[in-house]
């Protein structure tokens, strides 16, 4: 949308129109504001916060003759920044020492940007089988340029080997990057953490923190102290301490900001988080940590661009503290540079422009998606049924493909009957197309199987499950012909379903990811979780623009494979919508849930704890509601442990308003064998599904 503003010098003058671009930006009530008119008075008002302007600030005095010309467009005075940060991704990875499982790569992207110096790495480790780790012996590698002098392979730096100790179970190790690589590394390529020999024969690690040198240069037109002398603790239901803003002139735009931060005694390690709130919405920075003995520290940050779409006059700086030595910690105050005027360079949203729906949406009377999860008791998968594919059948017979009957309204009514009150469907829809169209044979087997939920009064959801090994590839390469038929089967769906009330759910992708990638199962890359962004933006503008009930439907959206890494659930960009639900897919801790130990004791429950806090965190804090749509053990421990295991899972997230789906794939035991159901027999494992239903009460 464009706006006009006309000024007029005079009426003896030649009129003068200057023309600046606008956007509607919705607000989280989906309402539509424009962008402030250029002109309109200052904010005065300073009453928030002590604001000290220093030596450096521009004069606002008056001109004392007016113009003879008309007024031309505000540049800020550019200013370089230099911020020196430790980036942190939490990774949970475990390497073995042995060849073949003792190395790890990580993308360099979810650390660094175009421009960044890398100065070291630290990798935080602990023993995963309870041993010292003792002297830990290994290596680092990393990714350069082809034109790098000093690679030991093509496009690669490996380090020599090398030692550090630990203390007992728990160790930090440092690789300094030397400084004659630093600038052949970009962050396109991935760094490389390899452990040849210690006490303990498996290690995890748990983060990653990158030390990084980030330099930029800014518009500034004044720099601002603010004091603010607040204090917080990490271990606070709201570890977050807020800053209003709204001293600073209508207009500013914050570029960069330092916190200055002091504890009772030396930090050792802060770890916390940046972030910008506003009626547009909250932005969190990745974590950062900073390794310390002092009680002082200054971190500073500049601005994403992303962070920027958010800046509003009601905005407030946050500062996040997760974790240090100290229990509480004070911000004592920031130094805040900002810009005005058109140089402020507030960028384009990360989301395309759509046209505008001509549809104007009714009231069905729907409840919200938060409404919705409060009201699921817990939920279980219609697993291995309509999303078979690859099987040596065709068209209907499909699913029954990998072995398992045909889904009845009996089957339904024993799922309900046994406490359920929410069944999620998993479709494929690529092999039963013609072209970009869906067989309507297949649209309608569909529709049975709702049908039987539905009218049996419980919740259901459809999806697009096993279509990413078909035609479906979340790159960016693929996007513009993936995404047309994308659309294509969403408008479909959306026409065909349209009718149904609030308890039909569509999830718009099942594991999105790019299959078979280094990091298929680790959160993606940066570019390949931005693609995934992309994708949810078009299956909720589709199903939206199909008009009557689905402009209030509720629609599950998903992380980069639906992955609980907190670095893919860091980048969920949530569509600004009053009906969503993140679903997350978490079989953890991964090693009981996949067989390798059969022992589920404090240990693993605190590895859930931490994650469903986590969670609740990033989401639900935020005002979006979560689900587990998959989770489950496979049947290799006794029938016991594992009730311990679903009953303690379920009641564990439901305290912090998570709800969850079993999966239930109809195999009884061994590797892969989540079965709860006999679908034959009718018959369900008692002891399982106690522990599943006690869990949900």
């Amino acid at each position: 949308m464009k706006r006009k503003l006309a000024v007029i010098l005079s009426a003896l003058l030649i009129a003068a129109v200057a023309t600046i671009g606008g956007k509607l930006i919705p607000d989280k009530s989906g309402n539509s504001e424009s962008a402030p008119s250029e002109g309109k008075e200052d904010k005065t008002d300073e009453s928030s916060a002590e604001i000290k302007n220093d030596s450096s600030e521009t004069s606002t005095e008056s001109p004392t003759e007016a113009p003879t010309e008309a007024p031309t467009e505000h540049i800020s005075p550019i200013e370089a920044v230099t911020a020196n940060l430790g980036i942190q991704q939490n990774v949970d990875t475990i390497i073995g020492r042995e060849n073949g499982s003792n190395t790890v790569k990580f993308p360099l992207a979810d650390f660094i940007r175009e421009g960044d110096k890398i100065n070291s790495f630290t990798f935080v480790i602990y023993s995963s089988d309870g041993y010292n780790i003792g002297q830990f012996k290994g290596g680092c590698g990393i990714s350069v340029n082809g034109d790098c002098p000093s690679a030991t392979d093509e496009g690669w730096y490996q380090s020599e080997d090398f030692s550090a100790p630990t203390e007992g179970t728990y160790g930090e190790i440092t690789w300094n990057v030397p400084e004659n690589i630093s600038d052949y590394i970009s962050p396109n390529g991935e760094v490389l953490f390899g452990y040849w020999w210690g006490g303990s024969s498996e290690i995890r690690i748990e983060n990653v923190i990158c030390n990084i040198t980030r330099t930029a240069d800014i518009p500034c037109d004044r720099t601002v102290d603010i004091e603010v002398g607040k204090s917080v603790s990490y271990s606070a239901e709201d570890n977050t301490i807020r800053v209003s803003l709204d001293s600073l002139p209508k207009g500013a735009v914050p570029q960069s900001v330092t916190y200055n931060i002091s504890g009772a005694g030396g930090f050792g390690k802060f770890t916390g988080a940046f972030g910008y709130n506003s009626s547009k919405g909250e932005y969190m920075t990745a974590d950062i940590a900073e390794f310390t003995d002092s009680s002082d520290i200054s971190l500073t940050w500049i601005l994403e661009p992303q962070a920027k779409n958010y800046v509003s006059e009601d905005g407030e700086l946050v500062l996040g503290y997760w974790w240090s030595e100290q229990a509480e910690a004070t911000l004592d105050s920031i130094t805040v540079k900002y810009s005005l005027g058109s140089s402020a360079e507030v960028v384009p949203t990360v989301k395309e422009e759509k046209p505008q729906s001509n549809i104007q949406p009714q009231s069905y009377g729907f409840r919200s998606s938060d409404e919705i999860v409060k009201d699921i008791k817990v939920g279980w998968n219609l697993g291995n049924s309509l999303e078979c594919y690859n099987t040596d059948k065709k068209g209907l017979a499909t699913e029954t493909g990998w072995g398992n009957p045909k889904t009845t309204e009996e089957l339904v009514k024993s799922v309900k009957k046994a406490g359920f009150n929410a069944i999620r469907v998993p479709v494929t829809w690529g092999e039963h197309m013609d072209g970009d169209t869906i067989q309507k044979e297949w649209l309608g087997r569909v529709k049975e199987v709702v049908d039987y939920i539905y009218d049996n009064d419980m919740y259901v959801i459809i999806n697009m499950h096993h279509d990413d090994y078909i035609w479906f590839n979340p790159t960016e390469a693929e996007y513009a012909g993936d995404s047309a038929k994308f659309k294509k089967i969403w408008e479909q769906v959306s026409e065909y379903f349209k009718d149904y009330g609030d308890r039909l759910i569509f999830e718009g992708m099942n594991e999105a990811r790019t299959i078979g990638s280094a990091n298929e199962w680790m959160g993606g890359t940066a570019a390949e979780r931005a693609v995934v962004n992309k994708y949810v933006q078009d299956f909720v503008d589709t199903v939206r623009a199909s008009g009557g009930k689905n402009t209030e439907r509720t629609l599950i959206i998903s992380a980069y494979g639906a992955c609980a890494e907190e670095v893919a659930m860091n980048d969920v960009i949530v569509p600004d919508d009053k009906n969503l639900i993140v679903s997350i897919h978490y079989y953890a801790p991964w090693r009981f849930t996949s067989g390798e130990t059969t022992t589920f004791g404090q240990a693993e429950k605190s590895e859930l704890d931490a994650k469903f806090d986590s969670m609740k965190k990033k989401f639900i804090d935020k005002g979006t509601p979560l689900i587990i749509a998959e989770f489950g053990c496979m049947g290799i421990a006794d029938d016991s442990t594992r009730k311990e295991y679903y009953n303690y899972y379920i009641s564990s997230a439901k305290k912090r308003g998570i709800k969850c789906f079993v999966w239930d794939n109809n195999k009884s035991d061994g590797d892969d064998g989540y079965g709860i159901l006999n679908r034959t027999s009718m018959k369900w494992n008692d002891t399982l599904l106690d522990g599943i239903i006690s869990g949900a009460k």
